[in-house]
């Protein structure tokens, strides 16, 4: 799918918003509903899937290379970068500390798609179903690139794997320069 409709906004994910305040990995604030409408409107988001929180692709390869270019999506005018996974809001905010994400302006979102409803929104391809494998509903990695709520690109790669799809690199060059 590429290019197609309005990014889903009738389920808002849940996630915790980085503070000083609750710094270690460890602690734990409240979780809050991501307005995914009123995130996307007039702003061009990126929103990527994940498998789950450290799992070792997500973790050593996928999202670190997002954070290492975050400058560079804020100077092709990205307003937000949503990380979507199955895991819980508390499982996520952690996973964004462990990653060593820590920024008050909340760039980066580590979100909750529970159950995999926003993703399943997408299509049965954004939707891994790995219960026999103990891990139940996942999400399968995807990238999108969502502008004033409606999708200007959106892929999946075609396994639990990695590759140039979802990469930080491909949507900075799908991504046009304000």
């Amino acid at each position: 799918m590429s290019d197609e409709g309005a990014f889903p906004t009738k389920i808002n994910p849940k996630y915790i918003p980085y503070t000083k305040d609750k710094d270690a990995v460890i602690a734990c604030a409240v979780p809050i509903e991501l307005d995914l409408a009123h995130v996307f409107k007039g702003h061009k988001v990126i929103v990527t899937g994940v498998p789950g929180a450290f799992t070792p692709t997500c973790t050593e390869q996928h999202i670190p290379d997002y954070l290492k270019n975050i400058q560079e999506f804020k100077d092709r005018g990205v307003h937000k970068v949503i990380v979507l996974s199955a895991n819980d809001p508390f499982v996520m905010a952690a996973w964004g500390k462990a990653l060593g994400y820590r920024d008050e302006e909340n760039f980066f979102i580590f979100a909750s798609d529970p159950n995999a409803a926003i993703s399943k929104q997408l299509g049965e391809n954004y939707v891994a179903d790995l219960t026999s494998a103990g891990f139940g509903l996942r999400l399968q990695r995807y990238a999108a690139i969502v502008n004033n709520g409606d999708i200007k690109f959106l892929e999946n790669e075609d396994s639990l794997g990695f590759t140039e799809i979802s990469s930080a690199k491909n949507l900075l060059e799908r991504l046009e320069m304000p």
